[in-house]
């Protein structure tokens, strides 16, 4: 399986994920809370840091799901590397 997200996906994870953190997270301090509103103001659409952004999400995503899928099974006495 393979997941790609796209610029305005990956932005408006990015902006979701940044919100819930500034709004919820009660040990922050208002320092942290200001960093995260520069770095999301950073990656604005269209910008060359939301596409290496995007390139990273689908990077890891992408790894992640590879890693649940793939599993090692024992056949015939060796070990394979089959996708469920």
């Amino acid at each position: 399986m393979i997941v790609l997200l796209e610029e305005p996906e990956a932005w408006s994870l990015m902006m979701l994920v940044s919100a819930v953190a500034i709004d919820n997270a009660e040990d922050l301090s208002l320092e942290g809370k200001e960093a995260i509103r520069r770095w999301r103001s950073d990656r604005a659409e269209g910008s060359p840091q939301l596409e290496a952004l995007t390139e990273a999400l689908n990077e890891r995503l992408n790894a992640t799901i590879d890693a649940k899928l793939m599993r090692r099974v024992k056949s015939r006495g060796r070990y394979e590397t089959r996708r469920r």
